[in-house]
């Protein structure tokens, strides 16, 4: 039976053991939970086995008798640690603030997330390089992040480390432990300031364009934005303030467009954006404001062109076409002028709607699967503002720039609103949900226009896939104000009683003649309804045989003539006074149209009074 000294003898003989053991292995001689030097416990080691090892030479050379070699060598070795004991010093405060202000703080608060453990355990599950580096927390057996202490742990340690942490766990081998890392932040691309078009990577980039692919900008980084005027995204539509790069970006399709063979309607009642393409071969501009007649033409035949191509393709499912793109710049502003011009000139019976907005509805909804395309501008795509055709939602690709809150509203419609970033030729295209910032590249406009000439000099023009000529454009006319007054013919000439008729149907003798012999789209020379002829016992002369006599025209071109000579006389007045007046010259019908000479005509306004 062990006595009680036997008992003491083996517990000091397990205290000695594992003294020993922690002083060959550079633990704290003490039950610490963390070592309080500036060393790694191997460099500890090694010190103490060398002071050890000191200790029995010098006990072993001062038996011998040879002090004074004992006390010089140990000088020496004392001035030799001397410098490393003051490091590990240094080191050692260092350490323990770290420790005082970082690891301790840590273990304490694992409480709540480690209820299982003590302090001591807990602080010892810790551990935080002094480069803080990582953080790696031992975890208890059984523990699996129940009641969401997960979370709550990656948000402890962002908390007291800072910034954005990762976590991988290990809860399948023992030790179970976390690692928390600092995640890895991604580097934020900018979108470009500015693009030059001319540059090596935006021409590189629109020579590996497919045909009906176009480059719209750069994104971040310099990313190429290509997109398809084809299938969901063929119709475009644009939404950009003043100053936004609106006519850099159309004059950069354009010319993308012309290097691709297309052709190129413009709509322009502003006159700004693309007028640098005046006369290349192609490119058919209607920009005059004062002939909206001209522009809702031009419209109308591209959705005929529309119809015939459907025809074609009905009968042949494989042939395919070259690309016809009508731009209609400014669509709201052009809608208010069209809507005015069909109040003015629609006849009885006729529907109050504008028409020109179904011939645009006709080119959106059929005019994708034979390359008829458009690019429009607006700046509301409400439905009350584009005719009430739903063509709102045809328009699958959108771009946005220098925009507000409420022409967002109009245009996209959806919240919440973002930002817009106010820099000529920053845009968002918008496609679906998608939102993307891009740059669009800038050139001059004389210089898009030179290379539009160049590319048509070296890859030629065909209008094989036009089944049609576009509308001739009429004449510029001379806005109101800036025209100047003249006496109709020689002196002693008046005008054959039209002033007082030009007074009670409140006609202005002066103004430009308008052309209403248009059919409900303003096409010229288009089969319309005839005018009242006069009374019945004035019989319209008969036809003369084709080819004789002098040139018949109707009324409205023969105003315009008359107005070139200076005898400015309206087409309404002229029709009033055919059906209200006997003496009115008869003319002849062709084709459903009442045609005269341009001589009877003038010679009827010019009689001189003793004529009358």
């Amino acid at each position: 039976m062990a006595t009680a000294t036997d008992k003491r003898i083996e517990e000091g003989v397990e205290q000695l053991l594992v003294v020993m053991g922690r002083f060959l292995s550079g633990a704290p001689l003490k039950e610490e939970s963390a070592p309080v030097t500036g060393l790694p416990r191997w460099q500890v080691a090694a010190l103490r086995l060398l002071f050890v090892g000191w200790a029995a030479w010098a006990a072993w050379t001062w038996m011998q008798g040879q002090h004074e070699r004992v006390i010089w060598w140990t000088a020496g070795a004392a001035l030799a640690l001397l410098p490393v004991l003051i490091a590990a010093q240094v080191a050692g405060r260092r350490r323990r603030r770290h420790m005082r202000t970082l690891v301790v703080p840590l273990s304490l608060a694992l409480k709540e997330v480690m209820p299982v453990w003590d302090d001591k355990q807990r602080l010892k599950a810790v551990k935080i390089p002094l480069d803080r580096s990582f953080v790696r927390i031992a975890l208890p057996d059984g523990w699996h992040g129940q009641d969401g202490h997960k979370d709550m742990l990656r948000e402890l340690v962002q908390a007291r480390m800072g910034g954005a942490w990762s976590a991988e766990y290990n809860l399948k081998r023992h030790p179970f432990h976390v690692l928390f890392q600092p995640a890895k932040q991604k580097v934020k691309l900018e979108v470009p300031e500015k693009v030059d078009f001319f540059s090596d990577e935006v021409q590189d980039v629109i020579a590996r364009c497919e045909p009906g692919q176009f480059l719209l900008g750069m994104a971040e980084g310099f990313e190429s934005v290509i997109k398809a005027m084809t299938g969901e995204t063929a119709m475009w539509a644009l939404s950009v303030g003043s100053g936004g790069g609106k006519s850099s970006f159309l004059q950069m399709i354009i010319t993308q467009l012309v290097a691709q063979g297309a052709t190129v309607i413009g709509v322009d009642v502003k006159m700004a954006s693309i007028n640098c393409f005046e006369g290349v071969e192609g490119i058919h501009l209607y920009n005059d404001p004062g002939n909206i007649a001209d522009m809702r033409s031009a419209i109308s035949w591209a959705a005929r062109e529309v119809e015939a191509r459907n025809y074609l393709k009905e009968q042949d499912p494989t042939r395919t076409f070259t690309r016809l793109t009508l731009i209609l710049e400014e669509g709201n502003e052009f809608g208010d002028a069209s809507k005015e011009w069909w109040t003015e000139h629609k006849e009885k019976g006729d529907p109050a709607a504008d028409p020109i907005w179904g011939d645009i509805a006709t080119i959106m909804r059929m005019g994708r699967h034979v390359d008829v395309t458009i690019i429009g501008v607006f700046q509301d795509l409400r439905e009350a503002a584009v005719g009430n055709r739903g063509l709102r939602n045809m328009f699958r690709l959108i771009l946005m720039g220098n925009f507000n809150s409420n022409q967002w509203r109009m245009i996209v419609n959806t919240s919440p609103v973002p930002e817009s970033i106010d820099r000529a030729g920053r845009m968002m295209v918008i496609e679906g949900n998608r939102r993307l910032w891009i740059q669009v590249p800038y050139a001059e406009p004389e210089d898009f226009r030179e290379v539009c000439l160049q590319l048509r000099a070296e890859r030629g023009y065909s209008t094989a896939d036009l089944f049609g000529r576009p509308p001739t454009r009429s004449p510029k006319r001379l806005p109101s104000l800036l025209q100047v007054s003249q006496p109709i013919g020689p002196p002693g000439v008046s005008l054959h009683k039209a002033l007082s008729a030009g007074d009670s149907a409140g006609g202005d003798r002066h103004a430009e003649p308008r052309d209403d012999e248009r059919d409900t789209h303003g096409e010229p020379q288009r089969d319309t309804a005839p005018e009242p002829v006069n009374p019945p016992d004035d019989e319209t002369a008969p036809e003369p045989p084709a080819g004789e006599g002098p040139e018949r025209l109707t009324l409205a071109e023969i105003s315009r003539l008359m107005a070139d000579q200076g005898l400015h006389v309206k087409p309404e007045l002229m029709r009033q006074h055919k059906r209200r007046r006997r003496d009115f010259p008869a003319g002849i019908r062709r084709d459903g149209k009442d045609l005269f000479t341009y001589d009877e005509i003038a010679a009827y306004y010019t009689r001189t009074d003793d004529e009358e």
